[in-house]
């Protein structure tokens, strides 16, 4: 059976490179097109994309330990992290908004982080199918991270157009602003990943 990485032909075994902005093929380092400066691969992506990680993860936890949101009822309300938050909105039968929070609030940013760290530790595996899933795994992060932001747009539209018979009033406290840094974070991350580098055997990573 022909192994995955045999089996396409690589521009870089050709000095050849796709242009990121205009997609035109180039044989030099400097788009022929649009004249935008080219990189055959993003070597110095695997430790900017760790540095961001760990950044990410250091504020993680300041954005679950704060508050996030306090609900007011009849005036009154507790300051409530993402969990206790979720909690209140399930106690308050907002149950497709305590979903969408919990799902892009705890779910998310915990599935990018050890999905991306996972994939740049063994970016040089010489496993070929754990090279496909690798690239697979960081494709679903690419889609997923689409949507980080969500609960943070729910929170905010809440904020402002909130009309929900005794909840006079829901604001937004400062974990919102340690999560969306978090978010920021994984998004940066994820696009330092070059995903070619897991197809390119007999290279060293630092």
């Amino acid at each position: 059976m022909m192994s995955y990485g045999r089996s396409y032909m690589r521009g870089i075994d050709h000095q050849k490179a796709l242009c990121p902005k205009c997609y035109k093929v180039n044989s030099i380092l400097t788009c022929q097109r649009c004249g935008t400066p080219i990189k055959l691969r993003n070597y110095e992506g695997i430790s900017r994309c760790k540095a961001y990680l760990i950044a990410a993860i250091a504020l993680y936890i300041p954005a679950n330990i704060l508050p996030i949101m306090t609900v007011l009822k009849f005036n009154h309300g507790i300051p409530r992290t993402i969990v206790g938050g979720v909690v209140n909105l399930i106690n308050l039968k907002m149950y497709p908004i305590a979903m969408i929070v919990f799902a892009a609030s705890i779910i998310v940013p915990i599935f990018k982080i050890v999905s991306l760290w996972y994939i740049i530790d063994n970016i040089n595996t010489l496993n070929e199918k754990k090279k496909l899933m690798l690239t697979r795994l960081y494709r679903v992060v690419h889609v997923v991270g689409k949507w980080s932001m969500l609960d943070i747009f729910v929170i905010a539209l809440l904020v402002i157009l909130v009309k929900v018979e005794f909840i006079s009033e829901i604001r937004a406290e400062p974990a919102v602003l340690y999560f969306t840094a978090v978010v920021i974070l994984t998004i940066l991350a994820s696009n330092e990943v070059d995903t070619r580098l897991i197809w390119d055997d007999k290279e060293k990573y630092e």
